[in-house]
């Protein structure tokens, strides 16, 4: 295929899903935990302040399917939402 398909599996993980961030700037007051916004903040901040991961969810401390946000809004998917994303997300 021209351009050929790329996916991601992985292996399933056991326990209660939570959602802690979104890639608009939800976070999730119910059930807080430093670590998922602590980790988004870090990969801001290792980018250059180019990037950000978010979206974080998954089953205590181990996230699964993030979304990066680029300052230019380029590349990783649909759900790149560039400097806005970027804003929104600190905003919160």
């Amino acid at each position: 295929r021209d351009p050929p398909e790329v996916f991601c599996v992985e292996r399933f993980i056991r326990g209660y899903y939570e959602k802690y961030t979104s890639n608009t700037g939800y976070v999730n007051s119910e059930h807080w935990r430093n670590t998922p916004q602590a980790f988004s903040h870090f990969t801001f901040s290792e980018s250059n302040s180019a990037k950000l991961v978010c979206d974080i969810q998954g089953v205590g401390d181990l996230y699964t399917d993030p979304v990066i946000h680029s300052i230019d809004g380029k590349g990783y998917g649909s759900t790149n939402l560039g400097a806005k994303g970027i804003a929104m997300f600190l905003h919160s």
